[in-house]
C-alpha cells in the first residue's frame, strides 16, 4: 500500500510547488499592472513650459519674429470611452515675448506678449501606458504695444487677440497619480487693428501667430 501512495503524494506534492512557482510571477505581473496602470479618468492640475516662436505681420512693416520661453498651469477633465479618451482642458500661461520694429515715418516700436491662455478640447488613443492625443480650440493673448516717435514722444496700449490653436501630443504616467506630457501647439490670432492716442501711427494692424512646444506634469485628482 506505501508504495501506491508515496508517488501519489510526490506527484501531489509536485504539482503544488509547479503551480505555486507559475503563479508567483503571475501575480507579481498582475500587481504591478495594477500599480502602473494609467488613470485617465477624472480631474486633473499642473503645470508647463517650454520654448515659442512667434511672428506678427504688420501694414507698416516687414514680418518681425521673436523666439522665448512660456510657461504656466493648466487644469482639465477626461472621460475614457471604449478605446478611446475625451476631454477638455483649460491653460494660463506667463509669456515674455518682446517683437521690435521700425514705424513708418521714424521711430521704433515694441510690440510684448504678456499672457495667454486657451481653452481646448482633447482626443486621445491609449496604447499601452501611454496616451496619443490631438486638441483644439479658442486662444486670447494680452499684448502691450508701445511706441517712440522719431520726436520722442512715447505712447502705449494695450489689447487681447483671439484666434485658435491646435496640436499633438503624447503623455504617459510616470506614478499612479501623476504624469509627464509633451505636445506641440500652434497659435493663430485674428487680425486686430490697435489704436495708439497721440501716435505717428494712430491705428496700426497687427496678426500674431506662435507655435510652442513644451512639457508639463500633471497630478491625476481621482
Amino acid at each position: 500500500m506505501f508504495a501506491f501512495k508515496a508517488p501519489r503524494a510526490l506527484i501531489a506534492s509536485a504539482i503544488a510547488v509547479s503551480a505555486s512557482a507559475l503563479s508567483a510571477p503571475l501575480t507579481s505581473s498582475t500587481a504591478r499592472a495594477g500599480f502602473l496602470a494609467p488613470i485617465w479618468n477624472g480631474a486633473y492640475i499642473g503645470f508647463q513650459g517650454g520654448a515659442k516662436w512667434g511672428d506678427i505681420d504688420t501694414d507698416f512693416s516687414s514680418k518681425v519674429q521673436a523666439t522665448d520661453i512660456t510657461g504656466g498651469g493648466h487644469i482639465g477633465y477626461n472621460l475614457s470611452l471604449i478605446g478611446v479618451m475625451v476631454g477638455v482642458e483649460a491653460d494660463a500661461n506667463l509669456d515674455s515675448s518682446k517683437f521690435g520694429f521700425d514705424v513708418t515715418g521714424g521711430g521704433t516700436g515694441t510690440f510684448q506678449a504678456d499672457w495667454s491662455g486657451s481653452l481646448r478640447g482633447r482626443v486621445g488613443i491609449p496604447v499601452g501606458p501611454l496616451l496619443l492625443y490631438a486638441t483644439a480650440g479658442y486662444a486670447w493673448t494680452s499684448a502691450t504695444l508701445n511706441e517712440v516717435t522719431s520726436g520722442n514722444g512715447s505712447f502705449s496700449a494695450s489689447h487681447t487677440f483671439n484666434g485658435v490653436v491646435y496640436g499633438l501630443g503624447a503623455e504617459t504616467f510616470v506614478l499612479p497619480n501623476m504624469s509627464i506630457r509633451l505636445e506641440a501647439l500652434r497659435y493663430d490670432y485674428s487680425a486686430q487693428e490697435i489704436s495708439i492716442s497721440g501716435a505717428q501711427n494712430a491705428l496700426e494692424e497687427f496678426d500674431p501667430s506662435e507655435t510652442v512646444v513644451r512639457a508639463g506634469l500633471t497630478f491625476h485628482l481621482n
